[in-house]
């Protein structure tokens, strides 16, 4: 059996320690809201795919057709926003700091 390496776990550690908050509470406060906003709107969106086809009036095709292509992209752009948090929230700080 391989021996375990303590280098790995001092790295982590020391990275650890240097973790000064590099985006103020604001920032990380205002990309979390838009993060739940958008989780909900997901949400929202495929519970109304699954009900709204219930019910019949002539409009349900076309709504439940731009409710779910308003749910797909939301949920992409979400899955976006989550990869490329760190770049987002500089972004967010620039244009915070303009006004």
């Amino acid at each position: 059996m391989a021996k375990k390496s303590k280098r790995k776990n001092v790295v982590i550690q020391d990275q650890k320690k240097e973790g000064v908050q590099e985006f103020s509470d604001q920032v990380e406060s205002k990309f979390r809201q838009i993060l739940r906003v958008m989780s909900w709107i997901v949400g929202v969106s495929f519970t109304l795919i699954i009900i709204l086809p219930n019910f019949d009036f002539f409009m349900v095709d076309f709504i439940v057709k731009f409710v779910f292509f308003l749910g797909v992209l939301n949920l992409l752009l979400f899955a976006v926003l989550e990869m490329f948090d760190i770049p987002v929230k500089r972004q967010i700080s620039k244009l915070s700091s303009r006004v």
